[in-house]
């Protein structure tokens, strides 16, 4: 909120000499006025110690400042005395302080936040029996302590009452269970002023009325400001009944039931300034004060019906000035902040936030908070109504200073008048007046006294808690003139997604790339980017909120180091003047390292010696080429696949060429990236041929009898099948090959095998039949069948020295025996192995 308006203190040097010495001036200044301070406009000062800030310790000082309470509270006291007695078993005197007034009632005692003692005066838990306590409710007459009279008369007697202070004496029997710390902090539960007037009836007693709270603080004598209510110069007793009775108005709350409109709980420090406390205990009404023709007028926070009704005839010439909006610092679109919760062992905690789409919106997106504290406070339906028609005060932020004429005195500071002003596009509009200032004015007569008013927009519905957003915005419609508020909005976003290396060159991370068409307005200096992740790659929701990247005057942004999922970015163009436009939003689905790569392109095979040498060009994925590798395989069986097929090798991403065994049949390359993704396969078809010729010279065949050991393995028909996917399985040939004298021969192995799924059904597939990769679902299966041998130069049937065991594919070597053996293995439990062809073969250049 802007400032108050001060309130006029002399009009002496205007109106001359000789109305400034007399009474005239003194009758003259109390015509106008001002209104005090709202919750609003005191949030930027410095927090006082009353209230949220008042004393939960008790404490024990030479000087203290005295505490009032009004309502219920929880606090702390002022330990005036402490002494031990006992011989045998020693007990602890403490006498606490608790108000500097009559109390309705001293409560629940609590020691460390625990309650130690009820209501009743009875011990609770581990204190039990070792705990006695007596109240003193502060009145004037009220006897001193007996039980510290008896314990220690020499230091306590009738004469200690603590006259017109509430107070307790704690004696407390020494265990070091029970106060393993010593001494504990006290706390008490306070029913609180039990001698606040009510005009209405002419009664005193306890209230928690937030107007007849402030008034009681008002008219204190010693405490206050010594403003008696009804008084010449102090509280206006028509105001404040109707405060009070607006107060009292029983509102409904969230799970059925009523409370009043307004309550005043809380604690006042006296060694706070009467100002201070005043607008703090404000805040429990959502009210203001107002002085007017000499005295305090108490407003709480409702809709006053306009009965003045403003207008052109009403204002001098070039007495007009509008002020459509606040500064940026100063507005806000949303509320939060924090009141005493009883559920919370009455320590301070957050009321539920007050946010208004429609608000939010009208500030380009940007969340602009306001922080309140509500000291006086304990209902967190009641908090939220407050800071509600806070929110609704401060975006009604037009305000307009009315040099008046005459008739313009009618309106008063604090009440609702009616504003018409076609120029203006001001049709009734209500306003709220802020102030009232004198106006020394000359005309033909003389000197004229005229009125010089300060307004502020309102609305009915500033204080109606039923209304929705949209009858709100609606109700309180906004001047029709343009203004340079009006910025627009840049072209939706465009978004793609890239992988980069880093600038150690050892890792790869995703970003999103972000442009935009320009904003179709030249004030436009910059831009602003925020981004948020909605939800994860599983796509559950992520929670996340905006993270604001930056700005920027290009019409680009990469957002770098992303994650994978959903994500939504927003851009908003920004005046000249720092004035927003909407934000505009665009989501992309981000696969990043979770991509697949791309297939290998230009896949060649040439042959050469009983070579395959394989040739494709280097991979367009930079997670394959840092990181990642190139995966070969073979099979044999017609068509071939993945699942099919027997690992060869597997060479660095970055590479474009590798050299493999030759052996007939299809050799399948795919790449995988750093994160493990494997991409498309891509194959390449030889049948085997070479320059020379070989002649067959012996084979093993382990299909389709199995008569091997076989380890992990059980027959399935004519095959072998892996019996535990998660363990290796072992086929030992039950006889090797034996040459009769070392030979020059070329090893070759012959291997068709099959994937099994084990889990999932056909039914359960989501996917069209077309969109599926096969049909057996084992397009994804890593199983694999490797040879290996090992051979010797010695006679096999004594005793030879073998050489350990090593791959076998196709091998050209000079042996005289070798030994055969297969490892069968799966990547994966949900996939088997079915072992249909296992054989070796041996051959020479004839």
């Amino acid at each position: 909120m802007p400032p108050v308006v001060a309130a006029v203190s002399a009009v002496a040097g205007a109106i001359g000499s000789a109305l400034a010495a007399g009474g005239i001036a003194g009758a003259l200044v109390r015509l106008g006025g001002t209104l005090l301070l709202s919750a609003a406009a005191r949030a930027l000062m410095p927090k006082p110690k009353t209230g949220l800030g008042a004393r939960t310790l008790t404490m024990r000082e030479p000087v203290m400042p005295r505490d009032m309470v009004y309502g219920r509270a929880r606090k702390g006291g002022v330990i005036v005395f402490l002494h031990v007695t006992g011989a045998r078993r020693q007990y602890l005197h403490l006498v606490i302080v608790l108000a500097a007034h009559p109390v309705a009632a001293i409560g629940a005692i609590h020691f460390e936040g625990e309650e130690a003692v009820d209501a009743g005066g009875v011990a609770q838990g581990r204190w039990a029996g070792l705990v006695t306590v007596e109240k003193r409710l502060g009145t004037e007459d009220q006897p001193a302590f007996e039980d510290l009279r008896a314990s220690a008369p020499d230091k306590w007697t009738a004469e200690h009452r603590l006259a017109g202070c509430a107070a307790i004496a704690l004696r407390l029997a020494w265990d070091a269970d029970a106060f393993p710390g010593g001494i504990p902090n006290v706390t008490v539960d306070v029913t609180g002023k039990s001698d606040i007037l009510d005009p209405r009836t002419g009664a005193r007693g306890y209230t928690e009325n937030a107007a007849l709270c402030l008034a009681d603080y008002m008219a204190h004598p010693r405490f206050g400001l010594g403003a008696s209510i009804g008084a010449e110069d102090g509280i206006d007793g028509e105001s404040l009944i109707e405060a009070a009775h607006i107060c009292d108005e029983p509102v409904p709350v969230p799970g059925g039931g009523s409370e009043p409109r307004y309550a005043c709980n809380g604690v006042v420090s006296l060694d706070e300034s009467p100002k201070t406390v005043i607008e703090a205990m404000l805040t429990a009404m959502a009210g203001r004060t107002a002085w007017r023709a000499g005295r305090w007028h108490l407003l709480a926070g409702a809709w006053r019906v306009p009965e003045i009704t403003l207008g052109a005839d009403d204002v001098r010439e070039g007495g007009l000035t509008l002020a459509t909006r606040v500064s940026m610092s100063s507005n806000f679109n949303a509320v939060h902040g924090r009141f005493v919760s009883p559920e919370n062992d009455w320590q301070p905690d957050d009321f539920p936030a007050v946010t208004s789409a429609v608000y939010l919106a009208e500030d380009g997106g940007e969340a602009r908070w306001r922080d309140l504290s509500l000291p006086f406070t304990i209902s967190a339906a009641m908090a939220q109504r407050i800071a509600k028609i806070e929110l609704e005060r401060g975006r009604r932020q037009m305000t307009v200073k009315l040099a008046g004429k005459l008739g313009a005195w009618a309106a008063e500071v604090g009440e609702t008048v009616l504003f018409d002003y076609p120029r203006w596009g001001f049709a009734a509009k209500p306003f709220e007046v802020l102030g009232v200032n004198l106006d020394l004015a000359a005309s033909g007569d003389g000197a004229l006294l005229l009125p010089e008013l300060v307004l502020r927009e309102t609305s009915p519905l500033v204080h109606d808690w039923d209304a929705s957003e949209a009858a709100i915005y609606a109700a309180a419609p906004r001047t029709s003139l343009p203004g340079p508020a009006d910025i627009p909005a840049p072209g939706t976003p465009a978004l793609s997604e890239a992988l980069y290396e880093t600038r150690s060159g050892t890792g790869v991370r995703t970003l999103i790339r972000v442009d935009w068409a320009a904003a179709p307005a030249e004030v436009v200096r910059e831009y602003q980017v925020r981004a948020r992740r909605l939800a994860d790659p599983d796509g559950t929701p992520s929670g996340a909120d905006w993270i604001t990247l930056g700005r920027t005057d290009q019409l680009a942004w990469e957002i770098r180091d992303v994650g994978a999922g959903l994500w939504e970015v927003a851009v908003k163009a920004i005046s000249v003047l720092g004035v927003s436009s909407p934000y505009v939003a665009a989501t992309l689905e981000v696969l990043g390292l979770t991509a697949p790569p791309a297939a290998l392109g230009g896949l060649t095979l040439q042959t050469a010696g009983g070579l395959a040498i394989l040739k494709w060009r280097a991979s367009d994925d930079l997670d394959v080429r840092i990181g990642g590798r190139i995966v070969i395989r073979h099979s044999a069986a017609h068509p071939a696949s993945w699942a099919s097929a027997t690992s060869m090798d597997e060479v660095a991403g970055a590479d474009a060429v590798a050299i493999v065994p030759l052996k007939p049949g299809t050799y399948l390359v795919r790449a995988r990236d750093n994160s493990g993704n494997l991409g498309p396969v891509v194959s390449a078809v030889t049948k085997g041929a070479q320059v020379l010729p070989f002649a067959p010279v012996a084979h093993l065949a382990a299909d389709p009898d199995w008569a091997g050991m076989a380890t992990n393995l059980v027959p399935d028909g004519a095959a072998l099948r892996l019996a535990d996917p998660a363990g290796e399985g072992l086929y030992l040939f039950p006889i090797g090959m034996d040459f009769g004298a070392p030979r020059r021969v070329r090893l070759r192995s012959e291997i068709e095998v099959a994937a099994l799924a084990l889990s999932g059904s056909i039914d359960a597939r989501s996917a069209p039949i077309d969109d599926w990769l096969d049909v057996d679902d084992t397009d994804g299966a890593e199983i694999d069948v490797v040879v290996e041998a090992r051979t010797t130069d010695d006679d096999p049937a004594a005793s030879p020295a073998w050489t350990s065991w090593t791959r076998l594919d196709a091998t050209e070597d000079e042996v005289r025996a070798v030994e055969l053996r297969a490892r069968v293995t799966s990547g994966s439990p949900d996939y088997g192995v079915l072992l249909t062809r296992l054989r070796i073969h041996a051959e020479e250049v004839p």
